[in-house]
Parts: structure tokens; sequence; C-alpha cells
């Protein structure tokens, strides 16, 4: 059999793909959608309406740049058409009919439907198509679940048909299962450009996890189809080995193509063959699809740690800050500023600047490998009693959402849903811890299977920036920020 090269230039010349290699693609790419279109069934519209749909197109990309064949030194748009049908003809994506000498019409090519159908197929980003892709699955194993489907009592014809008629299905639903690779695809490429971690989280948790791409995978690893598959694949083989079977495929392709025994017997075992590899191969499209789902995963989590934690606000504040202090004591030295008083005081007993070498990250040093040996002595009654006591000293430091709870319901006032710090008196140093475990969570289990849930708002999230302006109350003998605690359910 030739090359597959030298099958297509044989049917539609060296020229076929040169437009989609100028820099003028979009235009041919457009007018060719566009003519297609105008087109219709017939696949040909009069010459005139065929320039002004050029000429139309050629006006949506006035940033295109064209060369001299296409007309770039020409002013008018007309005479810019004429050229750019002239590059389409010579191509082979159109054909000219002269019927008269007023009555010209533009042919489009039979070429041309399937390159567009290749261009619209790589420029689809939308998986609304994907929805068929368990049916198309469904329909194959249940046509080869059917009884004597692949059997040597069916007429060479009827076996041929059979066989065709399922790897065209099963071709088209493996071209849906490809498509889920390429929407994950354009996920990271969105997922890298994203601005900020609420968008990051936005594509992750509200577009990813409910788009389309799901049904392919669903219907695989959910839907029990990879079983299915398998089942069919061995009724495939099976029908592969047997002589009969492939004897009667081999003369219903005899008989269709007009071809002789020895090409008729290896189109047969290709036919199999291309069937069985195909049904083996959507485990291993569903393997792949999976590693591509989880290094997506890993990239999101990657890139909202970077947005929040690596190039969050607190960065950005200190930025700001040091510009601030380079324009104002610009051209100045430091002993000059040694008089001066601090712009601000840190609230910390001990501070200290790192800078210079200092500054670097240093290389964790491997801790010391811990003694596991018993000892020979016994532990006495007071070691075991010291030892609850911690536990229970720990315990009742512990901050956990049950005591945040319980301080809620006590708190809050019949019928009301709000309460605010300043509306209360704490005393003891467990309610504190209570209010502390009121702040870290925001909910906790209640009596009766129910759950209950608050948010906390406070002036910090508005004006954190200048802490000396922040109301506080004083708890339990402590000095805290303001706080709201609303109750939601």
């Amino acid at each position: 059999m030739a090359s597959l090269s030298h099958r297509v230039f044989q049917l539609v010349g060296q020229d076929y793909f040169r437009p989609l290699t100028r820099p003028s693609a979009p235009v041919y790419v457009d007018c060719a959608d566009r003519l297609v279109e105008e087109a219709g069934d017939a696949a040909r519209l009069p010459y005139g309406e065929a320039l002004a749909v050029i000429r139309e197109v050629i006006g949506q990309h006035p940033g295109i740049v064209l060369s001299e064949d296409e007309g770039a030194a020409l002013r008018d748009v007309r005479q810019k058409a004429g050229a750019f049908f002239n590059r389409m003809l010579a191509a082979g994506w159109l054909e000219e009919q002269t019927l008269g000498l007023q009555d010209r019409w533009a042919v489009i090519s039979p070429g041309l439907r399937p390159l567009l159908r290749l261009l619209k197929q790589l420029a689809e980003d939308d998986a609304a198509e994907l929805r068929t892709f368990a049916d198309a699955l469904k329909s194959v194993c249940d046509t080869l679940g059917r009884e004597g489907i692949l059997d040597a009592a069916q007429t060479g014809d009827e076996l041929r048909s059979t066989v065709t008629d399922l790897n065209q299905r099963l071709e088209h639903a493996i071209e849906q299962l490809h498509s889920v690779e390429k929407l994950v695809g354009i996920f990271e490429q969105r997922q890298r450009a994203s601005n900020s971690p609420a968008e990051t989280l936005q594509v992750f948790y509200g577009e990813f996890g409910q788009g389309q791409h799901m049904v392919c995978y669903d219907a695989l690893r959910r839907g029990g189809l990879l079983p299915r598959i398998q089942a069919a694949r061995t009724r495939v083989a099976e029908a592969r080995d047997d002589v009969m079977v492939k004897q009667r495929l081999a003369e219903g392709f005899a008989e269709h193509y007009r071809c002789e025994e020895t090409e008729a017997w290896q189109m047969a075992a290709t036919a199999l063959l291309k069937l069985e590899r195909a049904l083996g191969g959507l485990r291993q499209r569903a393997e792949a699809i999976d590693a591509r789902m989880a290094a997506f995963n890993r990239l999101s989590q990657q890139r909202y740690r970077y947005q929040t934690e690596l190039r969050g606000r607190r960065p950005e504040v200190v930025r700001n800050f040091c510009e601030a202090i380079n324009d104002l004591h610009a051209g100045r030295r430091f002993r000059d500023l040694a008089e001066e008083a601090p712009l601000f005081v840190p609230r910390a007993p001990e501070v200290k600047f790192h800078y210079g070498v200092e500054a670097l990250w240093k290389k964790r040093k491997p801790r010391a490998a811990t003694d596991l040996t018993f000892t020979t002595g016994r532990g006495s009654e007071a070691d075991a009693g010291a030892v609850l006591e911690s536990w229970q000293e720990k315990q009742r430091l512990a901050l956990t959402p049950q005591r945040a709870a319980r301080l809620l319901q006590r708190l809050m006032p019949p019928g009301a849903d709000k309460i605010r710090t300043d509306g209360f008196v704490l005393t003891e140093l467990d309610e504190l811890l209570d209010l502390l475990a009121l702040a870290a969570y925001d909910h906790a289990p209640a009596a009766g299977g129910r759950s209950v849930r608050w948010t906390i708002t406070g002036p910090r999230r508005i004006d954190g920036l200048h802490p000396d302006n922040l109301p506080r109350d004083p708890q339990a003998g402590w000095s805290i920020d303001r706080m709201e605690i609303q109750q939601t359910r």
C-alpha cells in the first residue's frame, strides 16, 4: 500500500496546505468557512457573492499582513478579494465554473469540507458532544453481546457490514475520549494564567469538577463499562482466531470491494485486529486521563499555594513600605538616620532582621535517632497519676468545636442570631478558651444529629493595617479585638 503522504498529495496537490502556512492564514480559514456556509448543500454560489463574502472577511482582519500576490499593494478591497479568490483557486480549495460570459460560479472543492471539519475539531473547546460517549460505547458492547453477531453462519456481506460499523462507531468514541485530554489541557492553560486565588479555586472546583469532561470519566469508571469492554474484546479475539469467521468476512470484503482473495483476507484480518486493539486501548486511555487529571490537581494546589503564600498581600505591603522609605530618604546615608525617631516600633520584646547570607535558606540538620529501648525499671503509681493529670490538663486546654458550640448556645440571647464581644463578660480562663475555639472554627456538631454554624467578623478585617485604631474588649483579664459572632444555622 502506498504511503499516506503519497496518497494525500496525489489527490489534493502540493499547494493544498500552502494557505495555512501564510501569515494571512486566518483570512483563508474564515473565507473557507463562510463560503461553505453560504454555498450550502449546493456546494456552489455565484462569483459575485463569493467575492462579497471574501471582502467582508478581509474587513474583519484589519491587522493581517498580506503578501504581494494577495494584493498588499492594492487599495481597492474588491481587487484584494479577487487576489484571495485566485489564491484559493490555485490551492484547490475552490473551483471555477463558467457557464457564460455573465454566468460564473464558485464551486466548493470536495476536499475542503474534510479540512474544515478537522480545523473545527481542533478548535472545539465545548464538551457537549461528549454526552454521547457513553451511548456509543454501550451500543458497541450491546452489539457485540448479541448471540451470533460474529458467527460464521452469517453471510459475508452481513459480517463485513457489522465489523465495519463497529469499527466506525468505536473510532468515533475513541476520538471523543481523546478530546478529554484536550479539555484537561485547556483547563491547565487557564489555571496557569489565573490572576488570583479566587479564580484558581473557581476553575478547579466550580468549572473543572463539574465540566462535561467528567462524563467520559464517569462512564468508564463508575458506569461499569470497562468490564463489558473487556468481555467484548475477548469475544472479538475469539472471532479473529476462528478461520471460518475470517473466511466469511474475507468473502464479504471480496464481494463488496471487488478485490482478489489474498487482499480480501488481509482486509478481514486487519479489520478484526483493529477492532480488538481499539477495545483494548480504551483502558489505557482511561489510565492516561487519570494521570492527566492528577497532574491538574497538583498544578491547582501549587498555583493556589504560590498565590496565597508566596505572592500574597504581605510581600506587597513590605515592598510598598520599602519603596516609601527609599523615596523618603533618597540621597541620604544610614549614619544620618541614627538620630531620627523610627517610623514604627515593633510590638515584640526582641526583633532581629535577617539580611545577607543569614537571610538565605539553610539546610535542615537531620534529627538524631530516638532511643526506643525499654528501661529495666517499673513505673510507680505516682508516675501514672502524673501522666493522667497531664493528659487531663491537655484535654482541658484543647480548642475543640464542641466547647465553641456550648459557649455559643450559652451566650446567644433567645430569638437573636448576632452577638458582639462587648455585649457579654467572661471571667474564667476556660471561658476565654471557649471564645478562642469559637474564633478558630465555623461549625460544630450539636445534639440531635444536626450541626451549628457561625461566622466571625470584626474591625480587623477592614482596618487591619492600623492596629492602634482597633477597638478592644476586656475578657477574663485579657484584652481581645472586638468580634461579631453571627449564627448562620
